[in-house]
């Protein structure tokens, strides 16, 4: 039995969408799939994978008798009709609800920036959703707290790390940053993208994260820095394990040769 109602079939290797399905058959009609489960569900990765695996969180406003692994969130209220969709038959909280759940439910302000930016990357939503769905949600415990925070949200941010970054540049001295910003080459054609950029200057930041290490990508990187190079670009690297303060002195450093070079090329 994997929940009551529900069985597989002796020995059988569950995935977590099989016990998510499973939640979902057993749970009362007007439940909905929300919280992590949810964001899996959605295609976010950096923090789904981990948290929330293996108990679901189920709004309803029956009281059943919950089983292990179900954690009942009960309803005040029905979710609204623009808060829920449905996945592979699932029924499951919308995007833009979803990261407000998480959110709420995490602890610390610069995580919660980081959920959004997550929830909101890998389902192609904007802030300005999460928070017309938080409007939805009046005196719910810990929405209050998202909603102060989506002014320093950025739906465009491909990982936590890349957040975190953006974040520590807005809070130093340095001005602020473009997110994902296409370089190309003068016959137009894409180059790269930029994790975070100062256009005017020609300043690039790239967050490079365990992937970089693979060879191939790391020639490729190599091949991309150069031409940028060639290009008039200053390029910032950053990676795991860097100091706070090296990142910033780099970039500062980086701002610092880009404006020289524009005001020789603007005096020449």
């Amino acid at each position: 039995m994997i929940v009551p109602g529900v069985y597989a079939a002796k020995g059988a290797r569950l995935s977590r969408w099989d016990f998510i399905r499973a939640v979902d058959i057993w749970a009362p009609a007007d439940a909905v799939i929300g919280g992590w489960s949810a964001a899996y569900l959605h295609g976010e990765h950096w923090y789904s994978t981990e948290r929330g695996n293996g108990v679901v969180d189920v709004f309803t406003s029956a009281e059943p008798r919950v089983p292990t692994g179900v954690r009942e969130r009960r309803l005040r209220q029905p979710i609204p009709a623009a808060d829920a969709c449905e996945i592979g038959g699932i029924r499951i909280t919308a995007p833009a609800r979803t990261a407000v759940d998480v959110a709420r439910w995490s602890t610390g302000a610069d995580r919660k920036i980081c959920i959004v930016d997550s929830v909101c990357s890998a389902t192609n939503t904007s802030v300005r959703a999460v928070a017309d769905a938080a409007t939805r949600m009046p005196g719910q415990h810990g929405v209050s707290r998202v909603v102060r925070l989506l002014d320093a949200c950025d739906a465009d941010a491909h990982s936590p790390q890349e957040s975190l970054l953006r974040l520590r540049i807005e809070r130093s001295s340095l001005p602020q940053p473009v997110s994902q910003f296409e370089i190309c080459e003068p016959s137009g054609h894409l180059l790269t993208i930029a994790d975070l950029a100062y256009a005017r200057e020609k300043v690039a930041i790239f967050y490079d994260g365990k992937h970089h290490g693979d060879p191939e990508q790391w020639r490729r990187d190599l091949r991309i820095t150069a031409r940028l190079a060639d290009l008039g670009w200053q390029v910032v690297r950053v990676t795991t394990g860097m100091r706070p303060e090296e990142v910033m002195g780099h970039i500062a450093s980086a701002l610092t040769r880009a404006r020289r070079d524009l005001r020789h090329l603007t005096s020449s």
